[in-house]
């Protein structure tokens, strides 16, 4: 017959909490690994978000950046064409060009491309645009100079989009100097900012007097 003290004893385990072990570490060891992990894989991938962002960013800038040298570079070379030897300025070259014609050339790499290389006796209708109203090509020339009026077939180009086309998210702005330049703004709509401002002279603002 078992001693009352044993009985006593066994009755005191019984009442005392069981730890369940599993492989050796407390069922709340695990718990806590198991947050701690779920800590660091949440703030792994906030980085990760953070730092594909930024790439994806800095890709988009870049391109940007390369889509806008193009686009000024098309406008320089669509400058280099504004001519008003017909005594109407344009940036398409002339047709009609030769030594009887107020046009001695078509060719923009010419000096003779830009001014009218005569008054052209035939011409006896006022020229549009002028005042005083005159119907002597060079002096029409002169008049359009002097206002500036002579860089509005280039502002006119260059704000279609045809033209010269749009880089990605940004919208770009001509606007006319007054030393006879064209200052073409470029606005990054995705961060609300200027990120690049061109200044150009065409060659026919050389011609000027």
């Amino acid at each position: 017959m078992a001693s009352p003290a044993r009985h006593g004893t066994s009755r005191l385990w019984a009442r005392q909490p069981r730890v369940w072990r599993a492989g050796g570490f407390t069922i709340v060891e695990p718990l806590v690994l198991v947050i701690l992990l779920s800590i660091v894989v949440s703030g792994t991938a906030v980085v990760l978000t953070s730092v594909n962002r930024s790439s994806a960013e800095a890709r988009r800038v870049v391109t940007m950046d390369q889509e806008i040298d193009s686009s000024i570079a098309q406008i320089k070379q669509l400058s280099g064409r504004l001519t008003c030897c017909t005594s109407v300025c344009t940036v398409t070259p002339p047709t009609t060009f030769g030594t009887t014609s107020n046009c001695a050339t078509n060719n923009p790499l010419d000096s003779r491309y830009f001014y009218p290389q005569r008054d052209d006796p035939a011409t006896t209708a006022t020229i549009v645009g002028t005042s005083p109203a005159t119907s002597d090509e060079r002096a029409a020339v002169d008049q359009l100079c002097a206002s500036g009026a002579f860089l509005n077939p280039l502002v006119t180009a260059i704000n279609d989009p045809i033209v010269i086309p749009r880089p990605t998210g940004v919208t770009l702005t001509p606007a006319v100097q007054a030393n006879r330049t064209i200052r073409v703004t470029f606005f990054d709509t995705v961060n609300s900012r200027v990120t690049r401002v061109a200044n150009i002279t065409p060659p026919m603002a050389r011609w000027c007097p």
